[in-house]
């Protein structure tokens, strides 16, 4: 009997990692199986976790959000937007599966660590296209992979790797720059030249995505990253960096990557701004629903066809109007104490997961990448780490001040101070 229960927990444990394997080599490689991903992760889910406890205000509050999403498209009478609701529901679930299995620091470094290492393969993928080996012509595969968008975004000189766009990833890389910093500086000998060697390919692979808000996401994220470090004097040199980069891009813009378009690009983003605001005015407290932007009457928007308004707090107002802002709002104001809450416990791995918060936060100033289930699937994930461990942490503390006040440990204490 016991050896069969030994033989039962060993496959168990085997069957999960290749669940993570496939799952991660899902979202890598493909914009669309990312969707699979999530079905595997919810499968495995189904068979290890025997409870639903909502434990973290992150699992709550996603929770929350699916059921006002769920209204939404059902008050706009949009079919779309009621079937999108229902990814927020397996972001929810997922969110539960990384809260049982994700609470430790090591496994959460293990699975960062894979996930560098499956990228390296798409950042190869992107080094093709850059070269005209992958060609930017129409084929089915391409679509799957990811390497060309079905919509002709018209710059085939940038490459999008395995993200279906450019802009997704140069978000993307810029996350493996920061994953790659963070295992850098904490491995040595060969493997620390191995990361190394990635690393370098990383950068290059975000550069050649040309992404302008990718390069803003990672100076947010590395601001996150060298704040939560302890290194108070590197957030202050990157801050002044960024800024004056912004100000050298507005001055010179031929200097950096696109800059004959920079201020087209930028009356283009107004344009749509000032559309999705009217939108937002229109129904101000349930918003059009998920895809409410695309759909959205020629009448009252009146510009390029988007999925959403290239800006995250906007893009939830047009969508879910003042309810979904202050749900939204709400969980992350929570996420910001937990990871306020890691840093005074010393959390060790606080910096890389808070800088990668701030990689797509920063970028979302002027695009919605959690959008794409790529993304979206790395925000969960990153999130209910910060969230599950931050529940851990509080839980050993507490474990630890009932053991200092029971009358046996504090017996124990005055016997042994005799």
């Amino acid at each position: 009997m016991y050896f069969k229960k030994e033989k039962r927990i060993r496959e168990r444990k085997l069957l999960g990692e290749i669940t993570v394997l496939v799952g991660l080599s899902f979202i890598v490689y493909s914009p669309y199986l990312a969707v699979l991903s999530l079905v595997l992760f919810l499968y495995s889910f189904r068979k290890n976790v025997k409870a639903l406890e909502l434990k973290t205000p992150w699992t709550l509050g996603i929770f929350v959000l699916f059921f006002w999403a769920l209204i939404v498209g059902v008050l706009n009478q949009s079919l779309h937007s009621t079937l999108a609701a229902f990814l927020l529901l397996g972001f929810a679930l997922l969110s539960l599966y990384f809260q049982e299995t994700m609470n430790q620091t090591t496994k959460i470094e293990n699975w960062f660590l894979l996930l560098f290492t499956l990228s390296i393969g798409s950042a190869l993928i992107g080094v093709l296209a850059k070269f005209n080996i992958i060609t930017y012509d129409p084929a089915w595969w391409k679509y799957l992979l990811g390497t060309r968008s079905i919509v002709d975004i018209g710059e085939p000189h940038r490459i999008a790797g395995t993200f279906n766009n450019p802009n997704i990833a140069g978000a993307y890389y810029a996350i493996m720059v920061l994953v790659g910093v963070y295992f850098f500086k904490r491995r040595s000998g060969v493997q620390k030249g191995l990361i190394g060697l990635a690393l370098l390919l990383f950068v290059c692979v975000l550069l050649w995505t040309e992404s302008r808000g990718a390069m803003i996401g990672l100076f947010v994220g590395f601001i996150f990253y060298f704040y939560f470090s302890g290194h108070k004097k590197k957030m202050l040199g990157l801050m002044f960096t960024l800024l004056g980069c912004i100000a050298l891009m507005l001055h010179q813009p031929d200097w950096f990557p696109r800059g004959d378009i920079l201020f087209s690009s930028m009356q283009d983003r107004q344009a749509i701004w000032l559309n999705c605001f009217k939108l937002f005015m229109e129904k101000p407290h349930t918003g059009w629903g998920l895809f409410g932007i695309y759909y959205a009457d020629t009448s009252i928007y009146n510009y390029l066809r988007v999925f959403h308004a290239h800006n995250i707090p906007l893009s939830i107002m047009t969508m879910l109007g003042v309810g979904g802002l202050a749900i939204f709002s709400w969980i992350f104001w929570n996420l910001f104490q937990d990871i306020r809450y890691l840093y005074q416990q010393n959390c060790p791995v606080i910096p890389l997961l808070s800088g990668l918060l701030g990689i797509i936060l920063g970028q979302g100033i002027v695009d919605f990448i959690i959008m794409s289930p790529q993304i979206g699937i790395l925000l969960v994930a990153n999130s209910a780490f910060i969230s599950t461990l931050a529940y851990a942490y509080r839980s050993s503390t507490l474990k630890e001040q009932k053991l200092a006040l029971s009358p046996r440990y504090l017996a124990s204490k005055r016997t042994s101070s005799r």
